[in-house]
Formats: C-alpha cells, structure tokens, sequence
C-alpha cells in the first residue's frame, strides 16, 4: 500500500512497526490505531526495550480470521475513530456467517520452514588473541591473551596452540567458518485451523478454532497461540438485529529468544566478538562430567547453549476481545446503533538468569506482569436516503464512552540464595518492586454527513469533540473538524470512451486532537527504600504540566484516479501536506530547577508527500496477468521544538556516541554523532599516529527515514493456476551500523583483512569509509584500494593529511587501524538502501469434478515463500531492515538478531 512502512524488528519471533505517511508526533505514538469490527484494540509493545523483544499486541490476532484490511491514511477518519486516528487507522474486518455449502465445516492447515536470511561476513583467517599471539589456560588472562575476546591473534593455518577444548596439550588452530551459522537451526511453524458457518434470513454465525505452534531458529526458542473466534447475528425482528463477537486468545512462550546487549541473555553480543577458531559443536554439551559450565572465554561470556536453554523468559498472555450490540430501523431511513465492546489482556513473565552466569553468579529472576483493559461504548444514529431523486444524503451522529485501565508489577529477585530454584521468595536480597498503574476516560460526540449529487459529486463533513480525562480542566475539550470532496468526472461530463474508463478528482483538509497519557499534570513523590524505619520520598525527574493542551495536527489531501483502455491500465495519485504542533515533549532543563527534564506543549513537524498506485492488465484472456506497482516519497522536516528557539535538539534514542534526533530544520529522525575532523578543504585529519581524528563537534551524519519506497506485485492466473511475487524496497536513508562497528573492532569480520598478510589479497572487502568495494584488491606492494587506502602486507595506510596540509605516510598495523574506527560514527552509518523479492506464492484451487469425488465444497493448495533474498543491499553484514525496537529511535543497529525467510504450503479443505 503506497505511504505505508512496515518494518520488522528483530529476529523471526519480534515485533513490528507500522509507519502511514511518516511521523507526525516527535515523542508520541506514531503507529496507526487498529479497528477490529468497528472497534478500537490495543497494539501495544509492553516491556520493550528489555532483553527480549516482545511482539505487539495486535499478534495474537489468527490471520485465517480475517476478512480484508484496509488503511485509512490520512487523520480524517479520527472523527469516528478517536484521536488515536491522527496517526491512521488500520481497518480489520473478520469473517462472518455465510450461507453454507455442504456442511459448512472449513479446514485449514498450513507449514513452513524459516533459516537464516542473512549472518554478517566472518572472516577466517586469524583466530582469537591480539597482536597474532594467544594461548590457552583458563580463558580468564592465565594464558596468553587467552581472556581477549576479539580474533586478532595468529593465522589459522593449523599450527599447534592450546584451546579451550584441549586440555593443555596443543591442538591444530584452524578456522571453523560456519561456527556462529551452526549454532542457529531451522525453525518453522504449523497452523491448523478448523471453522463452521452458516447463514439464513433470520442468522448467521461463524465459529472457529487455530492453533499455532513455532519453533524459532534459536536454540530454545519457541511460542504457540490458541484462538478461538465467534462472529454471530440474530434477527429478532424485521427491524431488530442483535450482534455478538467474542475472541479469546492465549499465547504462551516457553522461551522468547535473547536480544539486546545483556551479557547474560543477548544471542548475538559474543557473536559480534566471537573466536574464529571456536568450533560451535564442541559447546553444545555446555557442562563438563562435574556439572559445571564452560566455555570458549570465561572472562565475559557464559557458553551461548547455556545462556540459550537456562537464562530464559516465559510469556503468557491471555487476552478477549468482544462486542455486543443491536441496530433497529426505525423507519427506511433511519437506523439506531448501539454496541458496547472490551479488550482486556493480562500478560505475565518470568524471567531466569541461572546460577554460574558470567557476570551475574548468583543467577537472578523476575516476574512482570500487565493488566490491559479498554472498554468503548458507542450509540449512534444512521440517516440514510435519497433526497429530491437527484441528491442522496448519508449522515451519522453519536457519542462514544472510552475508558481505559492498565496496570503493570515488577519484581525481581536480583541474586538467588539457591540454585534452580525460580520463586521470588528465594532471593538473598531485598526485592526490587516496582508497579505502575493508570485510568483515563474520554467522553465524545461525533457527525459525519455525505451529500452526493447524481452519485458523481460527493461532499463529506465530520465534526467531533472530545472531553480527555488526561488533559487539565481548561483544556480537556477539544473540537476538531474536516471536509472533503470529490467528482467523477468522467459521469459527470460524460468523457468515458475507448481510452478514457474513468476519471474522478478529489482533496480534503482534516484536523485532529490527541491528548495527553494520564497523570501528566501534577508533580508526585516516588518512594524509595526506607532509611531505617522512617520512609523516603523523592522527587520525579520530570517537572510535569499543569497546563498542558493536546496534540494537534491539520493536513490537506488531493488526488486523482484515473482508468484507461477499459480499465485494463489504472492509475491512482495522492499529493498531502501535515502539520502537528502542540507536541508534549519531555525536554532538558538545568538541574538547579530540582530536575532533570521539563514537560511542555511545543515543537511542530511538518511531512509533505506523494503516493502513486499504478496497475495493468497487459493480458485478459485464458491467461490474465496482472501488475501493481506502488511509489511513495515522503518528505519530513522538525520545524521548531520550542516557542523560544532555545532548544534546537531533541534525542529519541542512542546507541553510544550515536544519537537519533529531532532537529530544527532537519528530517524527523536525523542521524548525529562523531565524524571525522576535516580540513577547510574536506580531507581527513590524521592523528601523529597516523590514524583518523574525531570532530569534537558532532555532526548530522544522515537521516533513518527512506526518500522513498516503492513495490511490484505480479500475479498470473490460468485456470485454476495462480502464481504472484513482490518485489519491494526502501530508497535513500541511512542506517547506523553497530554489528559493522563492533565487528571490526574486534577483527571478526571480513571487513579486517586487507592489511593483515599478502595470502589475504583476491578478495572482495566492505571498507570503513562506508563504500562497497566491488574489485578485487591485491596486497602484494601497496596497491591502492577503491576507497583511497593504501592497503600493504603488515598495515594500512589512511588517505588523510596532517595538520599542515601534508598527505598522511604513517603506516598503521591493522589491529591498530580497524579499531580507529569504533568511535567513529561516520565510518559506521551507511546508505540504507535495499531491494527486496518480499514474497512468491503459487496455488492451485481444485477443480469441481475432483471436489465431487472428495465430497468436498471447496479445495486450494499454496505454496509460499517470505522474505526471500537480497536483489540489492548497501548495508554489509546486516538486514537494513533490523531495528532496535517498534518506537522512534530507528535507524540503530546493534547486536540485532538475524532476519529469517521461511518456506511454506498452505491448505484449506471446504467441506
């Protein structure tokens, strides 16, 4: 769908992020809100930004359920949906009841098969150590360079050394190439499912039942899901129908995969500094005949397999979603609505960090737990009819009733006093608690009115109010309005003919406000652990707002359609421009004012965009082939953060000395960190050293945002044949790096060789001034590489120049070069551009006559394969896709799980 960004978080269990025309809140949600049925359900990621990353809420949805999705972009629709639309709305409709075929019994199944989409490029020609020397002894320093977890030690050429697995006596030192690739394993995921339905004049009803069961392709990792799902409606009368939905969701993991920097649960952070010469298989059985644990380095790590299956976390999420209601006619025209609809969820966790852990001996564990429930209850009157046969008017006017509760308790026993023994009763220490608790309300009315003139010319109205329990007295009301319109224009004058199909203008303006979370206004006191007897208060680090107005954002819209050559070619444009101002913003003050940050009304954002939708039919006879393709260019720009001009930054997230910002004058989500020092003509200052120096002055190194996106769909049918693949991909855009950063560093990757022996050369390298070096480098006398290095048999000579203007004649060891560059943001953000084969589907819907010999109503088959390979791909090592969590901070990378594609076959059985 073009303007809609979908980005998948991490690893084959994470989370998603969903972007509709860029970002309109600097600090707030940006995510869409999703409509179940014609009702608001949460999508919340709880706990994010932990050691594991949890998927949203909107997951446990089961897609066998779901009728069609729709998007609704622009915030126009947030007069019947609630401020929560500014952001967009995503629209799901389930299946209902439907007259039956036979028994009205649907089977489905499906199966699919998921490995590793891409692994960073490992290097395997030197092995662990430093400055090409390493022994072993106890993995803790006794050896030599034995406690170094980074592989610039000796050639692996086979020469004897001590290992981790030899027991003093000197083993072949060689390269195990695939020894972080061996240590993930297939995963895949099974689906069966089974539905009944029926439909007649006085009822309908759809019932059903899936189970989902996935093993990830981390050791240990798994989840399944139970839903069970009931659509009915029950026509009492000729003018009174009651309708009743219930869904009922249980997920339970038994263990989420690791992610993030914690040492004791993070799945790539030894990777990214992983020995060379480490064979993985050799680790699998992590604890020796006396039961205790080793590994290949005791100094920082535990063994991967240990952290894997004993420091793990368990998640359990049971969750309901209905509605009930009823629609009475109460004459042709006029129809009263009435539902009252519930989301509520708890989801508890329990988190294990085992006895013997490195870095944490005594083992920890925790449990969380959130409570989640939103009620909506809505009346609504619908006016529906034809007004002086030429003009037809279709107006809706009601109030709604929103009340929200969630909960959230921690505790955690930071060190326990026995050993595999998880109860928080079990802790040598005082538990660390902490809880969390909210309420909001907001009270609406709500119109929208369409007149439409000889069905070629529409206007549309809406009008809402809200009354928001979060915002002070004085500003809790807040109205927001939009119009728009359209004409068909080929009705309208009469234009259709052989070339002409159809044509239809249209624009709009909308505005929308957003409120605030609850408990913003008034400044409390945290308790802390007691002094003695006596209790200890604090003060909050955010002086809060007592007068804080909502979010506001306005936006116009205009746009064509267009069909040619008997639709067989279509053609669909959109032009928008958005402001949000009022943004509540969490901002630095000095800590003279008692704290640390300040909450205020400021900031506005502007996004201006293009969306083009193009589809054809090329061929419409046996064969019919068909091509969507879509283009969507976004342009963003932070245009002031506070109403003075003071503030001219605002962080949304880090990762060392690299920031994502909202800058004044800059895109949302502006890439700013160390650079290199240059020179009044550019070049690169060097040190004495000869290695790159570092601006004391940070800079603007990109920005996370694509300047576009765009996909193709192809799709053929023949028969009962259908065959399709997407191709889609992110334009321009940059990304941090952190798995290029870290690796090279540490000498792990490929990236390290050239300069580290003239036996390297014939290879092709990424190099650190952020440029793919497609041509073959050889090292044999100082050859020059594609980036300007000067690459020879012990070292590397940076292209920069001294402070007076001299070109650079150090020659720096590798080791010594490749980690200049660690701190170096620049030499790690790199253009984030990607192109992707997203998806192949082929199926095959059975012919009748071999349904009649089945007793079957109806058959098709599907073969699917998602996420599939790299057409095009600037970022080394990585999936430029990857990002640290569902929130604003993108554009960083580090220690991401590894993206997966999968391979799979669907079934469905009509019976």
């Amino acid at each position: 769908i073009a303007g809609v960004r979908i980005t998948n978080s991490q690893g084959d269990m994470g989370s998603s992020r969903i972007i509709i025309r860029g970002e309109t809140s600097i600090a707030g949600n940006n995510q869409p809100l999703f409509i179940l049925n014609g009702v608001p359900v949460d999508n919340s990621q709880l706990g994010a930004g932990g050691s594991r990353d949890y998927a949203n809420a909107i997951s446990d949805l089961n897609p066998d359920d779901i009728e069609s999705i729709s998007v609704l972009k622009g915030p126009n629709a947030a007069a019947l949906y609630g401020s929560r639309a500014a952001a967009g709305v995503v629209l799901i409709q389930t299946k209902s009841g439907k007259s039956k075929k036979g028994l009205g019994i649907t089977l489905t199944s499906g199966a699919s098969v998921e490995d590793l989409l891409v692994l960073p490029d490992y290097q395997n020609a030197y092995g662990q150590g430093s400055d090409g020397k390493f022994s072993y002894v106890d993995g803790k320093g006794g050896g030599v360079n034995d406690g170094v977890d980074e592989s610039w030690g000796p050639k692996l050429d086979g020469r004897l050394i001590n290992q981790f697995f030899s027991n003093g006596t000197p083993a072949p030192f060689v390269a195990h190439e695939n020894n972080v690739k061996d240590f993930f394993r297939k995963g895949y995921i099974v689906s069966n499912g089974v539905s009944v339905a029926d439909a007649n004049a006085q009822f309908d009803y759809r019932l059903s039942y899936n189970n989902f069961k996935q093993e990830g392709v981390i050791p240990n990792s798994s989840q399944g899901k139970n839903s069970l799902s009931l659509n009915s409606s029950v026509k009492l009368s000729p003018k009174l129908s009651i309708i009743a939905d219930a869904n009922y969701f249980q997920n339970d993991a038994a263990n989420l995969p690791g992610a993030g920097g914690r040492r004791a649960t993070s799945t790539m952070l030894q990777f990214t500094w992983f020995g060379r010469q480490v064979d993985i298989n050799q680790l699998k059985n992590y604890r020796d005949v006396n039961g205790n644990t080793f590994n290949w380095n005791n100094s920082y790590y535990s063994n991967p397999y240990f952290i894997a299956y004993e420091n793990t976390v368990q998640q359990r999420r049971n969750r309901f979603i209905g509605k009930t209601g009823f629609n009475y006619k109460i004459d042709d025209a006029l129809t009263v609505n009435f539902f009252t609809a519930t989301d509520y969820y708890n989801d508890r966790r329990k988190s294990k960090v085992a006895f013997g852990t490195n870095g944490t001996p005594f083992g920890s564990y925790q449990e969380d737990g959130y409570t989640v429930n939103e009620s909506n209850t809505e009346l609504n009157l619908h006016y529906k009819r034809n007004i002086y046969k030429q003009f037809s008017l279709d107006v809706i006017a009601g109030g709604n009733n929103r009340a929200r509760f969630y909960e959230e308790n921690i505790q955690l026993a930071p060190r326990l006093a026995v050993a595999k023994l998880y109860a928080l009763s079990n802790s040598r220490d005082p538990l660390v608690s902490s809880n969390y608790f909210t309420k909001l309300q907001v009270y609406s009315v709500f119109s929208s009115a369409q007149v439409g003139y000889k069905d070629v010319a529409f206007l549309n109205g809406t009008v809402r109010n809200d009354w928001s329990s979060t915002l002070p007295t004085q500003n809790r009301s807040y109205f927001y309005p939009s119009v728009s319109g359209s004409l068909i224009l080929s009705e309208a004058f009469d234009i259709k003919n052989e070339v002409l199909s159809y044509a239809k203008i249209r624009g709009g303006w909308s505005k929308v406000g957003k409120d605030a979370d609850p408990y913003q206004l008034r400044n409390t006191y945290i308790f802390n652990a007691p002094f003695g007897t006596s209790p200890q208060l604090s003060a909050s680090g955010i002086d809060l707002n007592a007068n804080l107005k909502p979010e506001t954002t306005t936006s116009e819209e205009a746009g064509a359609e267009f069909a040619l050559f008997n639709n067989k070619l279509r053609f669909d444009v959109s032009v928008y421009n958005t402001n949000s101002y009022n943004q509540i913003l969490s901002v630095d003050v000095s800590p003279s004012t008692g704290y640390s940050k300040k909450l205020l009304n400021a900031g506005k954002i502007n996004n201006k965009g293009l969306e083009i939708q193009l589809g054809a039919t090329p061929i419409k006879k046996k064969i019919v082939w068909d091509i969507n393709v879509n283009y969507a260019r976004n342009k963003s720009k932070v245009l002031q953060l506070d109403d003075a001009g003071n503030l001219q930054n605002y962080v949304l997230g880090a990762i060392s000395s690299a920031q994502i910002l909202a800058s004044v004058g800059q895109p949302y989500g502006t890439i700013f960190g160390n650079a290199y020092l240059r020179n009044a003509n550019g070049a690169i200052l060097v040190s004495a050293t000869g290695a790159p120096r570092i601006d004391p002055t940070k800079k603007v190194l990109g920005k996370y945002t694509p300047d576009w996106i765009g996909g193709i769909t192809n799709s053929f049918s023949y028969k009962g044949f259908n065959l399709s693949f997407l191709i889609d991909g992110n334009f321009g855009g940059s990304v941090y790096n952190g798995t290029f950063a870290t690796g090279t560093y540490t000498g792990v990757l490929a990236t390290t060789l050239p300069g580290r022996g003239a036996e390297n050369g014939g290879l092709k390298y990424y190099y650190p001034s952020n440029l793919k070096a497609n041509g073959t480098v050889s090292l044999a006398s100082g050859a020059t590489a594609p980036n300007g290095e000067l690459v020879y048999d012990d070292g590397i000579l940076f292209p920069g120049v001294t402070d007076d203007g001299k070109v650079n004649v150090k020659l720096l060891p590798a080791q010594q070069y490749y980690k200049s560059f660690r701190t170096i943001d620049e030499a790690n953000v790199f253009d984030a551009t990607f192109v992707k084969l997203r998806e192949v589907k082929f199926g095959y819907n059975i012919t009748s006559a071999w349904l009649k010999k089945a007793n079957l109503s109806g058959a098709k088959i599907s073969l699917v394969g998602r996420n599939l390979l790299f057409l095009y791909n600037k970022v080394p090592h990585i999936d430029p896709e990857t990002a640290q969590s569902v929130g604003n901070a993108q554009g960083l990378e580090s220690l991401s799980l590894p993206t997966s594609r999968s391979y799979g076959v669907n079934i469905s059985l009509q019976f």
